[in-house]
């Protein structure tokens, strides 16, 4: 299950002291699968958080809730939640509406993905993250595309440092590929691979890209931003985090 809030924040020097003050007693460190705060910001000025974290169950989501819920009430004096959204299978996203429909809560139904067991990075996550989100004009069309392509995607999971990757799908309107990879070499490889369905997806009767996000390693960002950047990626350096 991963959760995924965004916050607009206003004061981030409190902001960052507040969350990085709550990561060091971490409460049930163990049933947290990966865990990290990304930074974006804007060409106003404006500064973008986000916290990028996945649990084993509903169960855990809610028990990390609970275990935030100071330092998260705190944070609300100096930042806004801008976006709220939830990634994992449908039954387990049930288990979250109840809690999470009041913050205006998006919820994504895994459909298919995979995940493989890598090192524990204690100190510092260091995957790239890419997320593609897309406004589907024709769903069944849209998952057939990406569901031929996912043997091939596996097949080449090796090849391209995979850590993640995952379909979900809000309803049959906005769907989100949830994938992380080793580096910015590997994220450039895996988008070469995919070329011919990503193009094939982007027929103007299938879908459009809706929004584009990078988060990693500041070192990393830098690589990929001649690709990324004209799409309108939006870029999150990670600063803390770790990843089980």
């Amino acid at each position: 299950m991963s959760l995924s809030p965004y916050f607009k924040v206003k004061d981030v020097a409190t902001f960052k002291a507040i969350w990085k003050g709550a990561f060091n007693p971490f409460a049930h460190k163990k049933d947290c699968v990966h865990y990290a705060f990304t930074f974006h910001t804007a060409e106003d000025g404006t500064v973008h958080a986000h916290c990028r974290e996945a649990y084993s169950s509903a169960e855990t989501v809610l028990q990390h809730l609970a275990d935030v819920d100071g330092p998260l009430k705190h944070a609300m004096g100096v930042a806004e939640l801008e976006r709220l959204e939830v990634h994992g299978p449908a039954a387990e996203v049930e288990k979250l509406k109840e809690a999470l429909t009041p913050l205006g809560c998006k919820f994504f139904v895994t459909e298919w993905g995979f995940r493989i067991s890598k090192p524990q990075q204690e100190e510092k996550d260091t995957v790239c993250h890419l997320y593609p989100y897309f406004t589907l004009k024709d769903a069944p069309a849209f998952k057939k595309i990406w569901g031929d392509a996912y043997a091939a995607t596996q097949a080449a999971a090796e090849a391209e440092k995979s850590h993640m990757y995952a379909f979900a799908f809000e309803g049959e309107t906005t769907a989100l590929c949830r994938e992380a990879y080793a580096d910015a070499d590997s994220v450039l490889l895996h988008l070469k691979n995919v070329d011919g369905p990503l193009k094939a997806a982007l027929d103007p009767t299938v879908a459009e890209l809706l929004r584009l996000e990078l988060h990693g390693p500041a070192s990393e960002i830098e690589k990929l931003k001649p690709a990324l950047g004209p799409l309108g990626c939006r870029f999150f350096e990670t600063e803390w985090g770790f990843r089980n």
